[in-house]
């Protein structure tokens, strides 16, 4: 029997949006990390197992040292465990964030960084979770592109970073999410980033989200998502609004 969890669902998060160093855009700096430290209030707020962090932690590879070593201590600080995928603004590039700074010396902490896709499993939770490291942003790169196989009696997650592009539609856009790859997939639930505001693209019996963001991009507070699974319940998702 599977253990009864929550997750957290939360990406596109942008640290050192519009700040390039030095004393000016300061504010904008602070008002990044106000933001992600309201998200990781209202997370723990929630009591999640798991936090799924769906790319985009930072808004470029060009972030400042020192906003990375606060990110970091930041979700060092959390009493539950975190897994993450890099997104394209803090893709795996030669000398990018990730390459430079080791976040899975963090104790609670899981990066992917295989760019081919690597299976994270948690036996505490008897989760089993697949993602890839993205490496380029381009039409070549699949986000949910050959997942290996569910491991039985375990939840099955997967964690994605692209466009959701619907399985009759032809599209030359870079890091496409399709429709088939969600129904063929046959995980229990799906973190999906990149795309800005919240997005149910769930397809039979897999629950497939877009969170939004953290950042409001409209008149609504920024947003995460709690995510129930329970043994012979389908998942129930619930938009949570960042106080």
């Amino acid at each position: 029997m599977r253990p009864k969890l929550r997750l957290a669902h939360a990406s596109d998060i942008h640290l050192d949006t519009d700040y390039y160093g030095g004393e000016r855009n300061l504010e904008r700096r602070d008002r990044c990390r106000r933001v992600f430290r309201a998200l990781l209030d209202n997370v723990t707020e929630q009591r999640p197992d798991l936090l799924l962090i769906a790319g985009d932690l930072f808004d470029s590879n060009r972030a400042s040292d020192d906003t990375i070593a606060w990110a970091m201590e930041a979700l060092a600080g959390l009493a539950f465990p975190v897994l993450m995928i890099p997104g394209n603004h803090d893709c795996l590039e030669a000398d990018g964030i990730y390459r430079r700074h080791d976040f899975n010396r963090i104790p609670n902490l899981r990066l992917v960084m295989d760019p081919e896709g690597e299976v994270i499993d948690l036996p505490e939770l008897r989760i089993s979770a697949w993602g890839k490291g993205m490496v380029s942003h381009t039409p070549a790169y699949s986000p949910l592109g050959n997942m290996p196989d569910l491991r039985e009696d375990w939840w099955n997650l997967a964690l994605g970073h692209g466009i959701f592009i619907d399985g009759a539609a032809h599209s030359h856009r870079s890091s496409q999410v399709k429709t088939t790859q969600i129904l063929e997939s046959g995980r229990d639930y799906i973190a999906l980033g990149h795309h800005h505001a919240l997005l149910d693209v769930s397809k039979s019996s897999t629950a497939a989200y877009y969170c939004g963001s953290p950042e409001p991009v409209s008149e609504d507070a920024g947003t995460f998502l709690t995510v129930d699974l329970e043994e012979g319940r389908e998942a129930q998702v619930t938009i949570r609004r960042i106080k």
